[in-house]
């Protein structure tokens, strides 16, 4: 027995005193809850009003197991296996990026700028959290959602199952795409990166957890992803489309180069709120 008893209360003091160094303590008392919330299905009242609940020896192995993890460095979201995301619970586990709450402001820029798209392609969709959280705000707009993992798109179509929201999605390398049948009236993407070089100043729950193929470009083209799907959006998105990015902070300039060297008109750059540079949003003329 790791605790004196196996009471909720007293459990949540070895939860923490095994955690403190490593997280802040707000962190430690939201992951606490969202763990026995989801372990014995509660509300957030049966929360509070069950702390003298005993747990059984599985669950007391659960919380240990849970710490142990987190000790490693594993992220939270892959352990509980999903996270929040504009309001939806979205599934997570390691074949896909976990979604950040800065996408979140991706996706509110696009709400405000976009009144009844009919059409939206959403590029490297990992979880689906882009794609599934515009379908949920344009209930009767076609979205189609692009990655090349057929793991991810797994994870993405369960999302879109568990939510009951309907995104066409596909495995579509966009490196290789030309030209599309459908025109579309939105594009958006939060591809890879991140250069491999930097891979060392990065968070071990990131790099070692998180999936690379959604995370690195090459060092000598870090842009590749962004000037390609630029090049796209100029065949396959209709007059007066929109093309959104979340970017690097590093390259918020010469992706504004890119886009205006490709002839994209009224050119927004945003800061996440952080201060960072994050958003570039394009029109094509």
């Amino acid at each position: 027995m790791f605790v004196k008893d196996n009471k909720i209360d007293t459990c949540k003091h070895y939860f923490s005193s095994q955690l403190k160094d490593k997280f802040s303590l707000l962190a430690v008392q939201q992951m606490w809850k969202t763990l026995i919330c989801k372990r014995f299905n509660w509300s957030g009242a049966e929360f509070i009003l069950n702390q003298k609940t005993a747990l059984s020896e599985s669950d007391l192995l659960y919380v240990r197991d849970f710490v142990k993890r987190l000790q490693s460095n594993e992220p939270f979201q892959y352990i509980i296996g999903e996270t929040s995301f504009y309001n939806l619970t979205i599934s997570c586990n390691s074949t896909a990026l976990i979604p950040r709450p800065e996408t979140e402001e991706l996706v509110n820029w696009i709400r405000n700028n976009t009144a009844n798209p009919l059409s939206i392609l959403d590029i490297g969709t990992g979880t689906g959290c882009i794609a599934l959280a515009l379908k949920s705000v344009y209930s009767n707009t076609y979205v189609e959602a692009w990655d090349i993992s057929d793991d991810a798109l797994l994870l993405a179509r369960k999302n879109a199952i568990n939510l009951n929201l309907t995104v066409d999605f596909k495995n579509v390398n966009v490196l290789n795409t030309i030209n599309q049948d459908r025109k579309f009236d939105v594009f958006v993407s939060n591809p890879p990166y991140v250069k491999y070089s930097e891979k060392g100043e990065m968070e071990h729950h990131v790099k070692d957890f998180e999936p690379h193929l959604a995370l690195f470009v090459d060092d000598e083209d870090p842009l590749i992803f962004y000037k390609k799907i630029a090049d796209l959006a100029l065949l396959n998105l209709n007059p007066n489309g929109l093309l959104f990015f979340e970017t690097h902070h590093k390259f918020h300039d010469e992706l504004e180069r890119e886009m205006k060297i490709r002839g994209f008109i009224n050119i927004e750059l945003r800061k996440d709120l952080q201060g960072l540079d994050r958003f570039l949003k394009a029109q094509i003329p």
